[in-house]
């Protein structure tokens, strides 16, 4: 219940702030980077608020060289997103749901910092959205895709689908499987509030996307599927922790 306060004490006014006078700075300086600097902030200090502990796997080559990737996790937990975002040192761009739009100085930054929104109905747009986000990928970008495209309900990898590969393939990148265990626990969907706990996040070796034709994207999309589901059965070795 403490934590909860918590949360609800800090997230409203640290967003309301950090949207409206980082988006002022941001424009004034030209540059994002310190958006992506207020985002992480605000996700660490309501993980730890929240009493979540991350612990990675592999993380070293990610970060060794985060141009032209897609990192792509499992989903099972509202947890997931603020984790790779917030503890992971790199400026990922995204692409999300445009209702969150109707948020309209959280949909500004987001826009402005390189997200991509999307109409999840509309075929037309999301074809548009692939379109944009092989191009922010060939200047150097690095995306987080959910390539189940929502949290599992049950906490049993879903099937995966295929937007996030094609852009991969068509932009020559560097697909990152990763596997995060541990999160579903601490905030199960429909769930209230945060349990304490620790997250597992295991960043798996990467495939080379140039490496398959589209004709092959189901092969792509099936390999990092099997590596994910591989990595959530088997035992973990813990390298690093934030």
């Amino acid at each position: 219940m403490l934590r909860f306060l918590g949360l609800a004490l800090f997230l409203p006014p640290y967003l309301l702030l950090a949207c409206s006078f980082g988006l002022l700075l941001a424009r004034l300086q030209g540059s994002s980077r310190l958006l992506y600097r207020l985002g992480r902030l605000g996700c660490r200090v309501a993980l730890r608020i929240a009493g979540t502990r991350v612990e990675f796997v592999g993380l070293e080559a990610l970060l060794r060289d985060p141009s032209n990737v897609v990192v792509m996790p499992n989903h099972a937990s509202n947890l997931d997103a603020p984790i790779l975002f917030g503890m992971v040192p790199i400026d990922f761009k995204a692409v999300y749901k445009r209702e969150i739009d109707r948020l309209p100085l959280f949909g500004r930054v987001l826009h402005y910092a390189g997200f991509i929104s999307v109409d999840r109905k509309d075929r037309g747009d999301a074809r548009r959205a692939v379109t944009r986000a092989i191009a922010s990928l060939r200047e150097g970008s690095a995306f987080i895709i959910f390539p189940e495209g929502t949290r599992s309900r049950d906490g049993s990898l879903g099937e995966f689908k295929k937007g996030a590969f094609v852009a991969a393939l068509e932009a020559g990148s560097r697909v990152f499987p990763v596997a995060l265990s541990g999160a579903r626990e601490l905030m199960p969907p429909g769930g209230r509030g945060v349990r304490p706990g620790t997250v597992t996040v295991r960043v798996l070796d990467p495939i080379d996307a140039r490496a398959y034709s589209y004709e092959g994207r189901e092969r792509l999309r099936d390999e990092v599927r099997a590596r994910i589901e591989a990595a959530l059965r088997g035992p973990l070795s813990v390298e690093g922790a934030a």
